[in-house]
């Protein structure tokens, strides 16, 4: 009797260390779906973090949150264009990317890409640390493979939104707008939207120029590209309804459609879609100054796409607050 106590006191004690490993990988990203959001993010040029609480419920902190209605559709577009431009056609991960990452980081004997897409960096953001770990790219990918199956492409936005730092202790697009451009995020113009993803992989390095209303050259060349990336890649319009059918696999197809033959339109449909993101993807944005082929940080350069129109800026998504 005393040896089968003890070993369900083991039994019990493993499950309990289990559990608490489970509870620990996995990030809580039902969380978006209570409307608040208490998270920690870092201080301006250090490893510590404070915390912030955001959402559309969060009471005395919702004031800098911006509903998805108010994100200028533009902003929505010029992100998934710079971040992700598989991002209304892949399930939360891009497997693609992340074997491309893998290789290039195997060349280079350190983790230095990650090929994540916009959901996962959500989920980082919100819910992991900044440094790179393969435990923590396992951690990002199951959480956004969780997210993306339990909530909206735009709800994703929209949070990613509110929750991404432009630069010291500036959170989310509301900020932002105000910072950079002293102006409502409403009232952002389709080139001020690509400003502002422009800096994002490095806000707190990229920023200055943005700021001082004299974008150096190397911006300049971002915020270009960016802008030819958003007349390219597939928007929610044609994504949603393929991507929604292929998983219910319950598509509005005519009378005379048979479902073999409107599963394979629609297969023909996502095809094109990804050899768009692929194109889109193919106009390599520069990752850093250096790359600006040599212009200085200072100098300002005709934007590429001068004297093209600009497009339309209804667009949507979600955003938090800045407490």
């Amino acid at each position: 009797m005393g040896i089968f106590r003890s070993v369900s006191t083991l039994f019990t004690i493993l499950g309990a260390l289990v559990a608490v490993a489970v509870a620990w990988f996995v990030p809580w990203v039902f969380t978006f779906h209570l409307g608040t959001l208490a998270y920690f993010p870092y201080l301006p040029k250090s490893e510590q973090r404070y915390l912030r609480i955001t959402g559309p419920w969060s009471g005395p902190y919702k004031k800098n949150w911006v509903p998805s209605k108010d994100i200028p559709r533009a902003c929505k577009i010029a992100l998934v264009a710079a971040e992700d431009t598989k991002f209304f056609i892949h399930r939360g991960v891009d497997l693609e990317s992340i074997e491309k990452s893998y290789e290039y980081n195997q060349r280079k004997k350190k983790p230095k890409r990650g090929g994540s897409t916009i959901t996962q960096q959500l989920v980082k953001n919100a819910f992991l640390s900044r440094n790179r770990s393969y435990i923590r790219k396992a951690r990002e990918i199951l959480g956004a493979v969780i997210l993306d199956a339990t909530s909206s492409k735009d709800m994703q936005l929209t949070w990613y939104f509110n929750i991404v730092e432009f630069g010291p202790k500036i959170y989310g697009i509301k900020d932002a707008s105000q910072f950079y451009f002293k102006k409502s995020h409403k009232a952002l113009s389709t080139r001020e939207c690509a400003s502002l993803v422009a800096i994002l992989p490095s806000p707190n390095r990229w920023n200055k120029s943005l700021k001082a209303g004299a974008p150096s050259g190397f911006l300049v060349s971002r915020i270009g590209t960016i802008q030819a990336r958003m007349r390219m890649i597939p928007t929610d319009e044609e994504s949603s309804p393929l991507v929604s059918a292929n998983r219910n696999r319950k598509p509005n197809r005519g009378p005379t459609d048979t479902p073999e033959s409107a599963s394979k339109s629609r297969q023909q449909q996502m095809k094109q879609l990804e050899i768009q993101a692929e194109q889109a993807d193919e106009l390599d944005l520069p990752e850093g100054p250096a790359e600006a082929e040599g212009q200085s940080e200072g100098e300002i350069l005709a934007p590429p796409n001068e004297g093209l129109p600009e497009q339309p800026q209804s667009l949507e998504i979600l955003t938090p607050s800045n407490p």
